[in-house]
Formats: C-alpha cells, sequence, structure tokens
C-alpha cells in the first residue's frame, strides 16, 4: 500500500506561507499560485514518535487568519480526506472523509465540514460537480482528490499525487524547520513525558 499523499492549499501570499512553515516541525515544498499557494511534504518531520507523521503535521495544523482559507486534501488507500480553515479570525478547522463504497461522511469528535462549505471556501460554482466527485462508488482516495481538485477548481487536479515532484514545479521553494522550533518542541515534549513518568510512579 503506498503511504498517504496530502496537498494543503493557503490563501496568502508566499512569503507568509514560508515564514509559518519555518515555525513548524515538517520540511515542505511551497508553490505560487495566482490565488492559492500550495504546500505539500519535502521530507521526513524533524519531530520523533509520535509527532513524524507528515500527513497530520501538514493536514492537522492550525492555520493563521492571514494565510485562510484554506483546505488539505489527503489520498490514504480508500480514503479521501479534507480539512477546511475558514476565513475568519475565530474559524474552526472542519473534517470530511469520504470512503470507497461509502461516500462521504463524518468524523466522530470533530467538526464536520458540510459539501457547500467547500465549494464556499474554494470559491467553486456548481454544486452538482462537487457531489459528483463526492459520489459513493469504487474509486481510491487518490482519484477521488483528484476529482475533487477540479470540480473545486484548485491547483493540482490532473496531476495525481506522487506523480510530480512538488520541487520540480514553476517557483517551487524548499522551506525547512527552524532548528530552534523543533529543539523547543522537543524539550517540551521530554518534559511532558517525564512530567507523565512521575505521575504513573506516585
Amino acid at each position: 500500500m503506498s503511504p498517504p499523499g496530502a496537498v494543503l492549499l493557503l490563501h496568502g501570499q508566499p512569503e507568509n506561507v514560508r515564514t509559518w512553515a519555518r515555525k513548524g516541525l515538517l520540511p515542505v515544498w511551497v508553490v505560487p499560485g495566482s490565488s492559492w499557494t500550495l504546500v505539500v511534504p519535502a521530507d521526513h518531520p524533524r519531530s520523533g514518535p509520535p509527532y513524524d507523521d507528515p500527513v497530520a503535521l501538514l493536514g492537522g495544523r492550525p492555520v493563521p487568519a492571514r494565510l485562510r482559507p484554506a483546505i488539505c486534501l489527503v489520498a490514504d488507500g480508500q480514503r479521501a480526506v479534507v480539512a477546511v480553515h475558514e476565513a475568519g479570525r475565530s474559524a474552526v478547522q472542519r473534517w470530511l472523509v469520504w470512503t470507497s463504497g461509502v461516500g462521504p461522511s463524518r468524523v466522530e469528535g470533530l467538526p464536520h465540514a458540510p459539501v457547500g462549505l467547500l465549494a464556499q471556501v474554494a470559491g467553486a460554482a456548481g454544486r452538482e460537480r462537487l457531489d459528483d466527485a463526492l459520489r459513493p462508488d469504487g474509486r481510491d482516495g487518490a482519484d477521488v482528490v483528484d476529482d475533487l481538485l477540479r470540480a473545486l477548481e484548485l491547483p493540482g487536479a490532473g496531476v495525481p499525487i506522487g506523480a510530480v515532484t512538488a520541487e520540480h514545479l514553476p517557483d517551487a521553494v524548499r522551506v525547512d524547520p527552524d532548528e530552534r522550533v523543533v529543539e523547543r518542541f522537543e524539550a517540551f515534549v521530554a518534559h511532558e513525558s517525564r512530567l507523565q513518568a512521575q505521575l504513573e510512579d506516585s
């Protein structure tokens, strides 16, 4: 089984996206576009287990207001996962999961992203195309991600996840995490682990 592939689309200036990326734990490629800036993993995360999942670090990381709205699409075998960051200062990240043979569904315990919200955030017309992209058939997650990109008229449509290396795209820039950020995070995790061990021993 191929590893999950993810693409994050941010509605912000590339220089702001690069600054945001440096404050994370994941090396990424930042590819500017006319309306959206595309971000994809470039290498393994700088953090250790259990914080070493590049898809989780890309799709689950909070996005500041200046870079929203934002949409993260993940192809994971027979599933496609969509995380939506609405515009606004107090926007809540919302989630939608598509599963082969089942179609779209809610993620238990996480705010739901209605289909109409995807179109609204992307600024796309034509709810019918979006409903068709999410139809419950036998496609895999990568095909659904591509169909969603087409329906939402977003960059990356027609290029299957993993088929093209982001570094070969025009104006792509690799951004590595600030080592000080990684060191502070690792120190925090180590401190929390020590506290947890002390609590379990007491």
